[in-house]
């Protein structure tokens, strides 16, 4: 009866496993001194330009999947100024109610703590996404190991130093 099922079972989302924390994270580049910025699932970024303000949503594999930007006539007619600190929280607060009526709950800031500490665009930006619901931090990923799948017959052991590594330190 089971098998029947299982050659049918068609997931219809593809990115469940991202959610559920159990596809691998990319890693970043091997030899990149800030491997963190390269490392993630979901990471949302405020794009500041001269005359307009605009959020953007960005997967890791895929690129921009969902945007929001006071260049839509849409929300530049309901904001006084397009490039002022009510412009960004306005585009966090529209980006964070797009991102969970898509189904996504959680991203990481494109930029350090330091930098949406200094600029109050940035921080009114990322304070409007938490508001509204997003989470700023990706969920932990699940370690395969046999308690989550019964199939897996060995077990990691610790990796012990070699004589040659001990030697170089």
């Amino acid at each position: 009866m089971t098998s029947k099922f299982v050659s049918r079972f068609v997931n219809r989302n593809p990115r469940n496993n991202e959610l559920l924390g159990r596809q691998a994270q990319s890693s970043g580049f091997e030899f990149e001194t800030d491997r963190e910025a390269r490392k993630f699932i979901y990471k949302v970024e405020l794009v500041e330009g001269k005359s307009h303000r605009e959020g953007r949503l960005i997967h890791h594999r895929d690129g921009v999947v969902l945007s929001a930007s006071t260049r839509e006539p849409e929300i530049s007619a309901q904001l006084y100024s397009k490039v002022d600190t009510s412009a960004s929280l306005n585009i966090g607060r529209i980006l964070a109610l797009r991102c969970l009526q898509s189904g996504i709950h959680f991203a990481k800031p494109a930029v350090s703590q330091e930098i949406i500490e200094k600029s109050q665009h940035q921080k009114y930006f990322f304070k409007a996404l938490s508001e509204e619901g997003l989470k700023l931090e990706e969920p932990e990923i699940v370690e395969h190991s046999y308690e989550n799948d019964e199939s897996f017959t060995w077990q990691r052991y610790p990796q012990k130093p070699t004589r040659q590594e001990k030697l170089d330190e």
